[in-house]
């Protein structure tokens, strides 16, 4: 009779666990805020996202002589929290945010446009075949289609903030501020690279002598930068196809490049060096353990309206995302969620499937 108990008890045990797996619906919701709402495999989604955060968070603060291998992730904190009490938290702070600038976008009538999700849908294309996307995500059960609602989605937040602070917004910042925080913050340069990386003696010697002549030959004015950018990558004018009649807005100086202080999306480790030259000074500089060379033509970004243009919504978010943190997250709290801890709680941080190395 105790047998029979026993085996009707494990029978029950494994039908209810049977049971609770088969309960949860492909599409079942697991946050709500009004009608916006996230699926479980939305919030895994978010939750994945979180922890790399919380891993890449973990690695910045290791000490130098620690190594980045075989790092217990879990036995660390990140702003005082356990490590997974931080990614949980971080996961639907995250989705609640969305949820705020969905909810924002909505009462002003404000969509994303099909460039942006033309441009979204063509990146997660790229990154989910190439670069293994799909090997990560899949196995935790994030499909193609909701990493891309997820990417899509988190577009909302720079939307809404260019309503509020762009030109013409309900907070417009002055253009004026906004080009002194572009002046300030960015800097304009040709720039011409040689890494040392796999080059013998001989290579590096042929190299300096060639950058150097590039030097002498823009200081003289015997040559121009497209001329030496030309020479350097075996490019021609053949091989070149704009359209010279297009209407729309071209750069003075087509071959330069951003570099950005840091903390800006641009930041460059040439940053320094190009504010402290002179428009139109040229400079080589010699990289620390004979990594390489970089050749410097400092550029007038002022004067190059294609740049300022483009770099326009970079100054506005470095005057204005600590101000607009701030009032997304007292939005959060102002908002109603319906959070289903029986569709989250199934998803372990410590159980998040990772690729293996041979994948």
């Amino acid at each position: 009779m105790k047998k029979l108990k026993l085996i009707c008890v494990c029978v029950l045990a494994v039908l209810t666990a049977l049971t609770a797996a088969g309960c949860h619906k492909k599409d079942e919701i697991a946050v709500k805020s009004g009608n916006i709402k996230f699926t479980s495999a939305y919030y895994m989604c978010a939750l994945i996202n979180a922890d790399n955060e919380a891993k890449s968070k973990v690695k910045e603060e290791l000490d130098e002589d620690e190594s980045t291998e075989d790092i217990d992730y879990y036995s660390k904190k990140i702003d005082g929290k356990k490590f997974v009490n931080w990614v949980e938290d971080t996961a639907i702070e995250n989705v609640k945010k969305i949820a705020a600038y969905k909810t924002l976008c909505k009462k002003a009538d404000l969509e994303l446009d099909e460039e942006t999700e033309s441009n979204v849908d063509s990146y997660v294309e790229y990154y989910w075949t190439n670069y293994g996307y799909s090997q990560y995500y899949e196995p935790n059960g994030v499909s193609k289609e909701t990493y891309a609602k997820y990417m899509k989605d988190a577009y909302y937040s720079n939307l809404y903030f260019e309503h509020l602070y762009g030109e013409g917004g309900e907070k417009e910042i002055s253009a004026e501020d906004v080009k002194s925080a572009t002046l300030e913050n960015f800097m304009l340069a040709d720039k011409l690279e040689a890494d040392f990386s796999s080059k013998t003696d001989e290579e590096k010697a042929s190299l300096k002598e060639q950058f150097n002549s590039y030097v002498t030959a823009l200081n003289s004015g015997e040559k121009t930068f497209e001329e030496v950018y030309k020479e350097y990558n075996g490019s021609s004018d053949q091989e070149e196809t704009e359209d010279t009649d297009s209407e729309e807005l071209e750069p003075v100086n087509k071959y330069a490049s951003v570099l950005g202080a840091e903390d800006t999306g641009y930041a460059s480790d040439y940053f320094d060096d190009a504010s402290e030259m002179a428009v139109g000074e040229v400079k080589l500089i010699e990289l620390d353990e004979d990594a390489g060379l970089v050749l410097l033509v400092k550029r007038d970004l002022a004067a190059d309206e294609y740049y300022v243009k483009n770099l326009d919504l970079s100054s506005r978010h470095l005057l204005k995302d600590d101000e607009y943190e701030d009032f997304i997250e007292d939005y959060v709290k102002k908002m109603d969620f319906d959070i289903s801890n029986y569709a989250i709680r199934r998803f372990k941080v410590k159980k998040i499937a990772e690729p293996s190395a041979t994948a």
